[in-house]
């Protein structure tokens, strides 16, 4: 009889303990996206930028790297010689994953006082390698509006830390001792999202089949998203243009 009601006890305590988080139930939570894995779907394009783009500020005696010679410039705005815009993030509205993206954790690094890449995606709960290949201090400072903030203390060579964000949103990264570095993390719900490269180009690969929304993020110019329908084995080519 002892042992029944023990067991009873047990069962009701873990059940209590496993919906139970210190925290009152929330009465406004967002409706759940539908859960999508992957699929054979490809979204290939460019984003450029027309007109003339804004002038990029030269840092003058930032070189705080001993193989670093040339002046640094900012980073915000860069763009080819086509027209092609870098630095901008890709990515799929409307789906979330069952699972976290595999693979290596995303990395981002400061070599000669700039953080590279300048952009770089994660998904929500994934963890995010920040590494320092400088022998200068560094200190890897954000403060988001979604997800609690943090200032990393990295002194020199080889020291790295890792970070995760559980709610999507853009980040600025930014060092208070060299105040010009400044990157961007774009935090997603799903694994589908990717950047500009240097030729301004990008490719989603293993897309869910549907009608969703594709965006695209910069961190001057802001948001745009076109309607798109994926099917699978039928690549799509969509492309998008910024203007000041």
């Amino acid at each position: 009889m002892w042992k029944s009601i023990c067991s009873a006890v047990v069962v009701t305590l873990a059940t209590m303990l496993a919906g139970c988080d210190g925290k009152a139930p929330s009465t406004s939570n967002p409706p759940a996206l539908p859960k999508v894995v992957a699929g054979d779907g490809v979204i290939r394009g460019k984003v450029t930028f027309t007109g003339t783009p804004p002038e990029m500020r030269v840092i003058a005696n930032a070189v705080c790297h001993p193989g670093v010679k040339e002046p640094i410039k900012e980073e915000s705005v860069v763009v080819n010689t086509d027209g092609s815009l870098r630095h901008v993030f890709v990515f799929l509205k409307g789906v979330a994953a069952d699972a976290p993206m595999g693979g290596p954790s995303p990395l981002i690094d400061q070599v000669g006082c700039r953080y590279v890449p300048h952009v770089v995606g994660v998904q929500a709960g994934q963890p995010l390698t920040i590494r320092t290949s400088d022998p200068a201090i560094h200190n890897v400072h954000f403060t988001p509006t979604k997800n609690p903030a943090d200032n990393l203390n990295m002194p020199g060579i080889g020291d790295e830390r890792k970070v995760t964000f559980a709610n999507p949103e853009f980040i600025r990264f930014k060092c208070d001792v060299h105040p010009w570095m400044s990157a961007y993390v774009g935090v997603f719900p799903s694994p589908f999202f990717t950047t500009t490269g240097d030729t301004g180009t990008f490719e989603l690969t293993q897309l869910p089949a549907g009608t969703y929304m594709l965006a695209v993020w910069h961190e001057r110019f802001g948001e745009m998203e076109k309607q798109v329908t994926i099917a699978d084995g039928k690549p799509l080519t969509v492309d998008f243009t910024f203007a000041p």
